[in-house]
């Protein structure tokens, strides 16, 4: 797992705004890389690889703002 960093809620860039659900681990199969929020510690992203939290900002569910 990944811990993602968190910052403040105005970005520039051109990454796509993800909102983050409730992902369990135990549940879901072939998981390449997982994600936690930078405040909270939950996970709020999966994927193949790192490179697909490269071009996303993840809000968590507690409301803080993340990114690789």
């Amino acid at each position: 797992m990944t811990s993602m960093r968190v910052f403040p809620s105005l970005f520039i860039g051109r990454r796509d705004l993800v909102e983050a659900v409730a992902i369990d681990l135990t549940k879901t199969p072939d998981i390449g890389a997982a994600f936690t929020c930078g405040a909270c510690d939950e996970v709020i992203l999966t994927g193949d690889d790192a490179s697909s939290a490269k071009e996303v900002v993840v809000k968590c569910r507690c409301g803080e703002y993340n990114q690789l």
